[in-house]
């Protein structure tokens, strides 16, 4: 049931600039993120499970980076509470 939950991640994101980005789960701990109209990766979003982020790239500022890890990491916060939640009731 978690894996389906976490499955439920926002699949793109607007930042502040202007960009869409994809949100893709890839295998290990983090995200690929890519650029849907340039067509073209956007580098990774590695989170582990302390929810500490760091960004793998260098197409994004630090700001840009900042938006989509928030986007991600608050998403998953969410989830782990959501779960807690049902385990407790």
């Amino acid at each position: 049931m978690k894996n389906k939950l976490f499955d439920d991640l926002p699949k793109t994101v607007k930042i502040s600039t202007g960009k869409w980005l994809y949100i893709l789960r890839d295998k290990g701990e983090g995200y690929l993120l890519y650029d849907p109209i340039n067509e073209k990766e956007m580098g990774r979003i590695l989170v582990d499970d302390a929810g500490q982020w760091i960004y793998d790239g260098e197409q994004l500022d630090v700001y840009e980076a900042e938006e989509v890890a928030g986007a991600i990491t608050g998403h998953e916060k969410e989830m782990e509470e959501l779960l807690k939640s049902l385990k407790e009731d």
